[in-house]
């Protein structure tokens, strides 16, 4: 079989962020960002006030850090690519 009658896989991460598909898919990166980032202060709260190990707690404290920074950056990008409602 030659590679021009080889099926195209659609690739869904090439759509533009304002598709149905991509926004569904930026909703569920700000879901699981925003889990992520609370079990990540409440481990880091574990670890300072529990378990008193410094090293761990900021370990877990930058693992916070990024994931807030990350669910921040995929809302924004859902946010600009959704349609404005304001025009009436």
């Amino acid at each position: 079989m030659s590679e021009d009658s080889a099926p195209r896989v659609r690739n869904p991460a090439a759509d533009p962020d304002s598709s149905p598909d991509k926004q569904s898919e930026l909703k569920l990166n700000v879901g699981i960002g925003i889990l992520g980032t609370i079990l990540s202060i409440g481990v880091t709260l574990i670890f300072f006030l529990y378990e008193h190990s410094v090293v761990l707690g900021i370990v877990f404290a930058v693992v916070a850090l990024v994931s807030l920074v990350l669910t921040l950056r995929f809302h924004r990008r859902r946010v600009a690519a959704q349609p404005r409602s304001d025009q009436s």
